[in-house]
């Protein structure tokens, strides 16, 4: 069997799926794939917070709007466990959500839950996954690369196979120290700006009114040459930051957080 053929057997065995959806590359795949086998047992649960980028939501809701899946936003505020984003922020941030992600699922008659997972989440260091194996969310994607993942999608022919991995909004924010959502608010526009300058693979870190902006080395020499390089900063200064500065570390084409 194909690499697809084996996933739509997996998935037909649950009977029901509800998949956390980010509107990402993963989940999207995931939760097409649900679609196409389990029809109406399929569900798409969103969370909405003030950490997600309202853009990464939009595009979810496209998505499921365009093959006509089920889907519900579910709205979840800063829980008081991650106000001072520690470092263990995503296990805590994920024990909270799943828990009430499962709950809700559950209310709606879906007996599982699922996320995005791959296999080369694997291989990072990734806190949340351990709060999905306290709640025994399930990985459909475990056995499938990245790489496996976006060509499946592009044999879908679906929108999200290049798009570029996205992490919550709390990762360009120092870890204790309280979090703010004026913060949260500028680094989004901040991040928006760049996206329709051109520049979709980017993350802008805030702290103290200094934003470092982070690219991958491919994108860096055009964003320096461009024409609108200054107005891009200027705007960047008049949404708040007082410092803005390049990270020459670059930012790895498919990195998370």
């Amino acid at each position: 069997m194909t690499k697809l053929e084996i996933l739509k057997n997996d998935i037909k065995k649950l009977g029901n799926l509800a998949v956390a959806f980010s509107g990402g590359v993963d989940s999207s795949l995931l939760l097409k794939v649900a679609a196409d086998v389990l029809g109406e047992n399929a569900l798409a649960l969103t969370v909405k917070s003030p950490y997600m980028s309202l853009r990464e939501i939009d595009e979810a809701v496209e998505f499921t709007k365009f093959y006509g899946i089920r889907h519900e936003i579910f709205e979840v505020g800063i829980v008081d466990e991650i106000k001072l984003n520690p470092q263990n922020r995503c296990y805590l941030c994920k024990k909270a959500v799943f828990s009430r992600l499962i709950a809700r699922a559950n209310e709606l008659g879906f007996t599982n839950l699922a996320d995005g997972t791959n296999k080369d989440d694997l291989g990072e260091y990734r806190p949340g996954l351990k709060a999905k194996e306290e709640l025994s969310v399930l990985s459909p994607l475990i056995n499938l690369r990245k790489f496996e993942i976006r060509e499946l999608s592009r044999e879908l022919n679906l929108s999200t196979a290049e798009k570029p991995s996205y992490a919550c909004l709390l990762t360009r924010l120092p870890h204790e120290k309280e979090i703010s959502v004026s913060d949260l608010n500028l680094v989004e526009a901040a991040e928006n700006l760049l996206i329709k300058s051109g520049y979709a693979n980017v993350r802008a870190r805030f702290d103290d009114r200094k934003m470092k902006l982070q690219m991958p080395f491919s994108s860096m020499q055009s964003f320096l040459n461009d024409v609108k390089f200054k107005s891009i900063v200027k705007e960047l200064v008049a949404l708040g930051a007082a410092e803005v500065t390049l990270d020459l570390k670059g930012l790895r084409e498919d990195v998370l957080g």
